[in-house]
């Protein structure tokens, strides 16, 4: 999937980390942070994290909005990262303020082709709205936008057996070339402008951290959906680790945290 930058697993990322010359700056995506559709942190990992973050730069990406994360990640880890992208990089925000925002204008025929695809879909119990609209992006769940943890899981299970929104995903890029279409959760697909991805967030961290290394910690889901352009746009020097979730991260954090102090002692003697 990514041509220039390097991409490796847990067990060899404390490795690489340990290899590195330059300043390391980190990236973070929601679902890495927390665990499942509706999670929320657990205390102490947050903790944990929010430690971390204030002493380096870390940078938080999700493809919801920012409603939806000040509902999942508290105040105190939220205002820790040096900057949260979100609605897959449309949006910049930091200390619970915005500071960026890219729009766009999605095309009528767009709009009439998603309600065909919404009236067309299998699944019988749809609650609307099923569309959400972001600033430069458009989420479709059939369970609806805005469904409870019951609603949601009845569409799981039926979404597994039928199987049907890799098909949607697949006529939407067939008919609109000109978008990126992804499913970015087992419930909901995402369609955002090609000219509007979240390659824009990874020049945004390059220029604001010049000479750094970005360290990027991102959930499969995210890395494979609405994080590849990013990905993709890794310089050679970059570094790419695949996480399942908290206790990943949590050990990478340690490493990383040991790396450091062994550094300072060092140049101290």
């Amino acid at each position: 999937m990514l041509s220039k930058a390097q991409v490796i697993s847990l067990d060899t990322a404390e490795e690489a980390m340990g290899n590195a010359g330059s300043q390391n700056v980190f990236l973070v995506d929601l679902n890495s942070i927390v665990t499942g559709t509706f999670g929320q942190m657990d205390h102490d990992f947050a903790a944990y994290l929010r430690s971390f973050a204030l002493l380096r730069p870390c940078y938080l990406i999700t493809s919801v909005s920012y409603n939806e994360l000040m509902t999942r990640v508290p105040s105190s880890v939220r205002r820790a990262f040096r900057g949260i992208f979100v609605s897959s990089g449309a949006e910049l925000w930091c200390g619970d303020e915005i500071v960026e925002r890219h729009e766009h204008c999605f095309s009528d025929d767009l709009y009439e082709y998603l309600v065909k695809v919404v009236q067309n879909s299998g699944y019988p119990v749809k609650i609307a709205p099923v569309i959400e609209n972001g600033p430069a992006t458009l989420r479709v769940c059939l369970a609806g936008t805005q469904a409870t943890i019951g609603q949601l899981n009845a569409y799981l299970e039926w979404e597994t057996e039928h199987n049907e929104l890799p098909l949607i995903v697949s006529e939407l890029k067939s008919k609109f070339p000109d978008h990126r279409v992804c499913q970015d959760s087992d419930a909901s697909l995402l369609i955002s402008p090609e000219t509007l991805t979240t390659a824009l967030v990874y020049r945004h961290i390059a220029a604001e951290n010049e000479g750094a290394r970005l360290i990027g910690y991102l959930s499969e889901r995210a890395a494979n959906s609405f994080a590849r352009p990013l990905c993709e746009t890794l310089s050679s020097l970059d570094q790419m680790t695949a996480v399942g979730g908290p206790s990943d991260l949590s050990q990478l954090m340690r490493y990383e945290i040991r790396r450091e102090t062994a550094r300072k002692l060092s140049a101290a003697e």
